[in-house]
Parts: C-alpha cells; structure tokens; sequence
C-alpha cells in the first residue's frame, strides 16, 4: 500500500498529472479506499508544497502543476466518492473572478485546492459581473463566496460586488473571501469581506476558519 501512496505523492511533488492519476487508479485496485489516499496522499502532500511556496522554495507555475496533478487523482476518485457517500462536503463554495479581470489561474488553484480540501466548488469563472455572482448565491445558497481581482484597475470591482448583494438584502446569507495580486487586509476592512487570502494556501486556511472546519478532506 506504502508504496501506491508514495508514487501519488511523488508525482504531486513533481505535479506529473499523468503519473498521479495512474498511480491512484492502481491504489484503487489494489484495495486502497478513495478516503485513504486523500487522507494520506493528497492532503499531506499539498500541504507540504503550500509550506515549500510560502518558505520561496518553490514558485506559482510549480504550485499549479501539482494543483493540477491533484485534480488528476480527484478525477479518478470522485465516482468512487458519490457512490459510497465518502464525501462528507465541508461546505458549498462560490468562486470567480470579478469583472473586467480575465485572469484564472490563481482562481483555478484555489477552486482545486478547496476540491482537494473536502469543498463542493462551483466556479462561475472569469469576467463575472455583480449580477452572476447575486444570482449564484440565491440559486446555490452557498457557504462562502470567493472572489478575485488581480488588477489594479478591477479591485474596485470587488466593493462593488460586495454592495450590490447588501443592497439585494443577502449579505448575511453568505461569508465572503477576496483574494488577488492588489488586495490587502486593510481593503478587505473597508470593503467588508469577511476575510482574505494572500495565496492559494491562505484561501484555504481562511475558509476553514471562517467555516470551523478542519483542514483535511474530512471534517473530524
């Protein structure tokens, strides 16, 4: 078994997609359950390159290989999950980045890595005006809206979300975290967001507090 979870997690370390994934459907094969190589595979390892990004030993593009060689193990494993209500979701998670911005990959790492977490994730993509984002959180009732600017020209945007939904009357329907290039904790106080994440790994910490969750696919 040792041998299977290491393969997975040396393949997020180099983020092979190809090997994760044929690494997992082997673990699966070989009676290794879907809760434990998250639990012992993808989990630890995530949060190992999380501590490597902050420490500056590894850099963005290696976070988002072995974000997506994450997903690629989550592909595999997500049937197994639905059919043995292994998933116990922690919560429901809006996410997008606001309009005006086209920019995803900071958003698609943070949609991956709450996945990995244990979070239903419904990704509303790019250039999302306040309208989508009202929209969403009426129809999906979610625990948490995450939002993105990584302009300075469309960080306003991000307060004008966040008006349009108190003006709509659902402001406390939903907790909200910002994120991006531009953003500062000081912004996230004027604006009222209930908090903020300097990176992909911050984003995580902070749903998890905001939530009272654990971090870690299950919530015990």
């Amino acid at each position: 078994m040792d041998g299977y979870i290491k393969e997975i997690q040396d393949g997020l370390n180099d983020g092979d997609a190809e090997v994760v994934k044929n690494s997992t459907e082997q673990a699966l094969k070989m009676g290794i359950s879907a809760d434990v190589i998250i639990a012992t595979a993808l989990i630890p390892m995530m949060e190992q390159i999380g501590k490597e990004f902050r420490n500056g030993n590894i850099f963005i593009p290696d976070v988002l290989m072995s974000s997506r060689a994450m997903h690629a193990s989550l592909y595999v494993l997500k049937p197994l999950l639905v059919e043995s209500n292994l998933k116990r979701k922690k919560g429901l998670i809006v996410i997008g980045t606001v309009a005006g911005d086209l920019h995803d990959i900071g958003k698609n790492m943070v949609s991956m890595t709450l996945q990995g977490d244990g979070y239903e994730v419904i990704d509303l993509g790019i250039d999302v005006p306040s309208s989508s984002f009202i929209s969403a959180i009426q129809r999906y009732k979610p625990d948490i809206l995450a939002m993105s600017a990584l302009l300075t020209t469309t960080i306003g945007e991000l307060k004008h979300v966040i008006q349009a939904i108190v003006n709509e009357g659902i402001r406390d329907r939903v907790k909200i975290v910002v994120g991006g290039g531009p953003v500062t904790q000081d912004y996230v106080d004027e604006i009222g967001a209930n908090g903020y994440g300097k990176d992909v790994f911050g984003a995580i910490e902070i749903v998890n507090q905001l939530l009272g969750n654990k971090a870690g696919y299950f919530n015990v």
